[in-house]
C-alpha cells in the first residue's frame, strides 16, 4: 500500500477526526487501536469502510467480500502507511477542523 497524496490523506482525516482520541501517546499503533474502539462505540462503522476504501481504492462490494480480519488489516496498515499520528499533528498545526 503506499502512501496518499496530501489531498486524500487530508480527506482520510476528515472521515477519521471524530473518532480520534484526544489523548495522544508516542505509540502509533495504540493510537489506531483507540481510533478503532472509537469507532466501534460510535456505531459508525461507514466511517471504518469509507477510510479503507479511500486508502486501499477497492470498491465496497471487493471490501465486503473480504473477511473482517483482512478488512482491519488493510485498515491498520493503511492508516500506518499514511502516518496518521503524523497526519492528525499536521491537521492540528493547520488549524484544520472538520467539525
Amino acid at each position: 500500500m503506499k502512501p496518499l497524496p496530501l489531498d486524500k490523506a487530508l480527506e482520510l482525516h476528515g472521515i477519521l477526526s471524530i473518532h480520534i482520541p484526544d489523548e495522544i501517546g508516542d505509540d502509533s499503533l495504540e493510537f489506531i487501536g483507540k481510533i478503532i474502539k472509537n469507532i466501534r462505540e460510535s456505531e459508525k462503522h461507514k466511517d471504518y469502510v469509507d477510510a479503507v476504501m479511500l486508502m486501499t481504492e477497492l470498491d465496497f462490494s471487493e471490501i465486503t467480500q473480504m473477511s473482517s480480519e483482512d478488512v482491519l488489516e488493510l485498515f491498520t496498515e493503511g492508516l500506518a502507511t499514511n502516518k496518521i499520528l503524523s497526519l492528525n499533528e499536521f491537521c492540528k498545526r493547520l488549524g484544520i477542523n472538520y467539525a
